[in-house]
């Protein structure tokens, strides 16, 4: 489009494209920005868009800009949420587990048995995994972790 296309159009939908983004975001100054961007993008795209497709395709452009505008203020609420919370917290928290982790495993004098509960119950891995590791066979791994289980439980009870 040239430019005394692009003056027209403006002068023609200017109106009708701000009451409809102003419709989706409800803020008038935000409406204002993206209709102006919305024929900033027009001249830039330098597009035949016959006369009359020219306003479903600028209603086009600002869904695009005002969808754009949401994921934009998501992330930076989601980055300032991110920045505001304390990071003390989780490493205390990590602490005090390790701490009990460790409190529990006390209770457990078995060296086999307590490697069985790590293995298990700290790192996270299967009965198959763990007897791998350990080069024993998938009973003694059950039988080790149910012992392990019975002794901690009749310290704490």
């Amino acid at each position: 489009m040239n430019p005394l296309d692009i003056q027209q159009a403006y002068n023609r939908y200017k109106f009708e494209l701000n009451q409809y983004i102003y419709g989706l975001l409800k803020q008038q100054q935000d409406a204002e920005d993206l209709t102006q961007e919305c024929f900033i993008r027009l001249m830039r795209y330098e597009l035949h868009v016959p006369e009359e497709r020219l306003l479903y395709f600028l209603k086009r452009i600002a869904r695009n800009l005002v969808i754009d505008l949401y994921r934009k203020r998501k992330y930076e609420l989601l980055r300032n949420y991110k920045l505001q919370v304390p990071t003390y917290h989780s490493d205390i928290s990590q602490l005090e587990v390790g701490e009990g982790v460790t409190d529990l495993m006390s209770y457990v004098s078995n060296i086999e048995h307590q490697k069985v509960v790590k293995f298990r119950v700290i790192d996270g891995y299967s009965i198959k995994e763990t007897a791998q590791l350990m080069n024993r066979s998938e009973s003694m791994v059950k039988s080790s972790l149910f012992h392990a289980v019975n002794k901690i439980k009749a310290n704490i009870i």
